[in-house]
């Protein structure tokens, strides 16, 4: 589940915002998802056709979600704090921790009130899963905190993983990301892990800036940012092997990145930070 809390919108005269284009339908369209509308699949078509590239984006950092997930449990930790339930696609975070660890807790958080009414449905379904959805922004990192501590799912005495992932994309610059960031960590127990993923502004500048502007046509803005400046969220956490790169190329199950994926063809940065 890889959508962001600040996608939510103020929709239109429509309740369910099938008047314009939402972030997390058109994140889920281009992931193959089926929970999106026509102006969804319109904006997530004029994108492609700008950057063709970006539903392996998508896809690339849906894959990487698993794969750190996986590592992360074999690590040891056992409660995850996703910020971002979105509308998501199989494989969901709590079915792959809970796979490899049975017992492990994880937490959605979204603002958006159609993705936390699709997460509890989901959730409901489920069989012997600790799991559960909240609301809050991650634009108030210390109220998002204490939206974690007040649901009680999870411990924040204890080691967590916390996932970012496409989120930070959408918090401009004049928002002050990088403070927001530092705001969250001071919150977080030592020995937690920060993920994230984010648009590789450096290694495709062509393809992003006319992604940026197709998104825009559409209503939604989005901030790729080059390696120096996704490097800097990571200040003062451990990064892990292998630092930061791109999402395909973050410990790939063969070793080695499979498939026609290049850095240009999916220019998705992904790391692992460690709370030392």
């Amino acid at each position: 589940m890889t959508a962001l809390p600040i996608r939510h919108q103020a929709f239109g005269a429509d309740p369910l915002g099938q008047d314009r284009a939402h972030t997390a339908r058109v994140h889920n369209y281009l992931l193959k998802g089926c929970s999106h509308y026509i102006v969804d699949r319109t904006c997530g078509d004029d994108v492609r056709a700008a950057f063709p590239g970006i539903s392996q984006v998508a896809l690339t950092g849906h894959s990487y979600a698993d794969r750190v997930t996986r590592y992360l449990t074999g690590q040891g930790i056992r409660q995850f704090v996703e910020v971002g339930v979105g509308l998501p696609v199989q494989p969901y975070l709590h079915e792959t921790a809970q796979a490899t660890a049975s017992g492990t807790s994880v937490l959605y958080i979204d603002t958006d009130w159609l993705s936390l009414e699709y997460g509890d449905a989901l959730l409901t379904d489920s069989q012997g899963v600790v799991s559960g959805c909240a609301e809050a922004d991650v634009t108030d990192p210390e109220a998002l905190l204490t939206t974690v501590e007040q649901h009680g799912l999870i411990d924040l005495g204890r080691p967590v993983g916390f996932f970012l992932h496409a989120l930070l994309d959408l918090i401009p610059e004049d928002q002050d990301p990088h403070h927001i960031i530092e705001r969250l960590l001071r919150g977080l127990p030592p020995e937690s892990y920060l993920s994230l993923t984010h648009g590789a502004a450096d290694l495709a500048p062509d393809a992003w800036a006319a992604a940026t502007d197709a998104y825009l046509r559409h209503g939604i803005r989005i901030n790729p940012r080059s390696r120096e400046q996704v490097t800097r969220f990571f200040d003062g956490l451990d990064l892990l092997d292998p630092q930061l790169t791109t999402a395909h190329r973050w410990r790939p199950e063969s070793g080695r990145p499979t498939g026609p994926v290049t850095d240009r063809r999916a220019p998705l940065y992904a790391g692992l930070g460690r709370i030392p």
